[in-house]
């Protein structure tokens, strides 16, 4: 074979193998495989059934429906087509700007955004009527007002932390202004970069458009010709615990307990809570479990459970208005646990005396009413729960604050 005739067949080959080039993967050069990705603007895949339509001149002359990932790719004659999207349940429902691929453009990303639900509701705020939409968890595409606030108000439909923050353009400033009753004018949230959080517990979950479960959500548009944003809302967790989720630890009786009466011939002495703190030393009999005064068969000591005292009201009507508890924390003030004795005590009064209301006082009783005490601040000068008063309701200073914890108890005499 000639030199000149081998070249030629070189270059034909040459030639050959450049026509089979033509962008995505091809089974001849006359085919692309084109590439379509639907997504939100958090990056979740499309809904599902949501179906590509690959349309020239107004035709579909195919369609592919989108996988797990919201992409769907279809081998087609090369060419030019207008890229729609079909869904299974409400096209209303959903917003998205028609793209076009061709040979030189055979991949494409489609962001897809819910559409605002219903009708709008009116907000008062500050006496003037405004429009608001509501929206749901996802991306949802919001038309704007440039200098006038947009409202929209968000109902979860389930517990947790939601962040909420603007996809799409820059000069929309985003706020949450409390709920449908009372619209605040100021933007409530903590703000960063933007975006804000709330936590949403399983108690303030509701249903319809008012209530503490309804959070107005507010789009500020400084000047811009985009009218649009996209208002992203993202379950990012669980909602956060408080004190009030922490379980309650409920303090259990150490004695077993008996009906008791008060022996014939009783008298009921107060103890004085004026009086030196060696005045009274109390003696806890190991025998029968209950304190006993000066030594442990001295005159038995005990606690009014179901008649009011001089200085407060029982423990069973303090039990019926709210009951008996503690909340306790470090050295540091974090929380460390709560517990209830309104259980314990339910327990005790069950049996009282009848006639008197009282029970001998034992270590759990001992330990309520001191734990009790220090907590809400019976005997603490310095606290609002200072319980002890002079004639002209100033704090009566006389008391000893040793002693106090009795304010409750009397003896046998």
């Amino acid at each position: 074979m000639s030199k000149r005739i081998l070249t030629a067949l070189m270059a034909i080959t040459l030639i050959l193998l450049c026509g089979c080039g033509g962008g995505g993967e091809s089974s001849s050069p006359s085919e692309i495989t084109y590439k379509v990705t639907v997504k939100d603007a958090l990056g979740n895949p499309c809904a599902n059934g949501t179906v590509v339509k690959f349309m020239q001149n107004g035709n579909q002359v195919a369609m592919q429906l989108c996988d797990e990932n919201g992409v769907a790719s279809k081998l087609l004659p090369a060419g030019e087509y207008a890229i729609e999207l079909g869904f299974t349940g409400d096209a209303d429902s959903y917003h998205y700007e028609t793209v076009t691929l061709n040979s030189e453009k055979y991949e494409t990303e489609i962001l897809l955004s819910k559409k605002t639900v219903g009708e709008s509701l009116l907000l008062n705020v500050d006496g003037e009527d405004f429009d608001s939409y509501a929206v749901e968890a996802g991306a949802t595409f919001v038309k704007l007002e440039t200098g006038k606030r947009s409202y929209f108000r968000f109902s979860p439909k389930e517990a947790g932390k939601y962040k909420f923050s603007i996809y799409g353009n820059e000069n929309a400033k985003l706020g949450y202004y409390g709920a449908p009753h009372f619209v605040q004018t100021a933007n409530i949230a903590e703000m960063e970069n933007n975006t804000f959080t709330v936590s949403v517990k399983a108690s303030m979950i509701g249903s319809g458009d008012t209530g503490t479960s309804v959070y107005v959500i507010g789009i500020d548009l400084e000047a811009s010709e985009n009218k649009s944003a996209i208002l992203c809302i993202e379950r990012i967790g669980d909602p956060d615990r408080t004190i009030e989720d922490e379980p309650w630890v409920i303090y259990k009786k150490t004695v077993e307990l008996t009906e008791y009466t008060l022996p014939e011939g009783y008298a009921l002495k107060e103890f004085d809570l004026t009086a030196k703190t060696d005045a009274y030393t109390l003696v806890l009999n190991e025998d029968d479990g209950f304190y006993h005064l000066g030594d442990k068969n001295g005159p038995l000591v005990l606690m009014r459970l179901a008649e009011d005292c001089d200085y407060i009201a029982c423990f069973e009507t303090i039990l019926d208005r709210s009951g008996v508890s503690r909340y306790f924390y470090d050295e540091n003030g974090n929380f460390t646990e709560k517990v209830s004795y309104s259980e314990c005590l339910l327990e005790y009064i069950e049996y009282v005396d009848a006639v008197e209301g009282v029970y001998p006082l034992t270590e759990d009783l001992k330990h309520i009413v001191t734990q009790r005490g220090e907590y809400v601040g019976w005997w603490n000068t310095e606290s609002n729960g200072y319980l002890f008063k002079d004639a002209n309701g100033y704090n009566d200073l006389t008391i000893n604050t040793e002693l106090a914890w009795l304010l409750m108890c009397c003896y046998v005499e």
